[in-house]
């Protein structure tokens, strides 16, 4: 791992030991450029110990307030459930800390909206981690696609079938398919959309929720000249390619579209805006990328990110909050 230039390397501390956690922490210490995870912290000092032990990290917190007052972290990835999301940011900006917050960033636009201004109040960032915002791939299409033909669709699904049990099941947990992974075909739009210089619209949404019970399944659909068809499931593996279209041409995201590696033109004859098919494949889980662009932020002063803006984190969900409310 190498610094950028002469800069530290930014020093890093994870709330929550979970999975994703663990991810993250690989992704960064073995491949990341700007930065190195030092610190977990934990409710359960014993679960902090076993994370530190496993992963090699010097320090283990047995409390969050603990992490937030350690001087041997200047940013922290949040990584606990999505109702402890908003808290944990607010602590963790109050004690002076940067934060990158695991999508969703929260399930209530209220709470982005202060979160932000408390931010901007401290000159902290705080960024969501939309990781198939940061991978090369996909900073290599956004590059292109003003270039190329209009694109008239867009078709994106993110699914799958874990065991039918634990917070993903639980209302009372934020669980469910939109909160989940709908937030990635939903970034996905937003993110073209931007690009691309469009407005958008709500979208229609479709729900699979009994009373009571989280959304299984959610459909979001965009009309307009450049429509959308998304998709989000937790008891169905959906497609994993995405389309994007326009008049006699495709480009297909292959493979699981939003750790975007491939990208191929299918159709026409390419533009010259399209030389040859993006090929740019990442390292380990690929979750250093969004680490060194959050490192690469804090380098150049910015307080909100030009790929993972808090503008398109805030659209995204209000389209989820709004659609959850009334969808049937």
């Amino acid at each position: 791992m190498q610094s950028q230039g002469t800069a530290p390397l930014l020093r890093w501390g994870i709330a929550g030991a979970g999975a994703i956690a663990r991810r993250f922490c690989r992704d960064v210490n073995q491949y990341a450029r700007g930065g190195r995870v030092v610190a977990i912290a934990a409710r359960d000092q014993g679960r902090a110990d076993e994370f530190a032990r496993e992963l090699g990290l010097g320090l283990a917190y047995g409390s969050y307030q603990a992490l937030a007052e350690s001087p041997e972290v200047e940013a922290v990835y949040v990584a606990v459930i999505h109702p402890e999301h908003a808290a944990l940011i607010r602590q963790m900006l109050l004690a002076g800390k940067h934060v990158l917050v695991e999508k969703p960033a929260v399930t209530r636009v209220a709470d982005w909206d202060a979160l932000v201004a408390l931010a901007h109040e401290r000159g902290l960032l705080l960024l969501e981690a939309m990781k198939v915002m940061c991978f090369p791939a996909m900073r290599a299409l956004l590059q292109r696609l003003p270039l190329l033909p209009a694109p008239r669709s867009l078709r994106a699904a993110f699914g799958s079938a874990p065991p039918p049990v634990g917070k993903l099941f639980d209302p009372a947990l934020d669980g469910g398919a939109a909160w989940d992974v709908g937030v990635y075909p939903l970034w996905l739009y937003a993110a073209f959309c931007e690009r691309l210089g469009l407005a958008t619209q709500a979208p229609e949404v479709v729900l699979d929720r009994a009373p009571g019970e989280v959304d299984l399944a959610a459909r979001f659909s965009f009309g307009g000249p450049f429509s959308a068809e998304l998709g989000a499931s937790i008891v169905e593996d959906l497609d994993r390619d995405a389309w994007l279209s326009g008049e006699a041409w495709t480009l297909v995201i292959e493979g699981k579209w939003w750790n975007p590696q491939h990208i191929r033109w299918q159709g026409d004859t390419p533009p010259a805006a399209w030389p040859a098919d993006i090929y740019l494949p990442v390292q380990g889980g690929g979750m250093q990328h969004e680490a060194d662009h959050f490192a690469d932020c804090l380098r150049h002063r910015l307080l909100d990110s030009p790929w993972v803006p808090h503008a398109l984190t805030r659209r995204v969900l209000g389209w989820v909050e709004a659609g959850l409310h009334r969808g049937g």
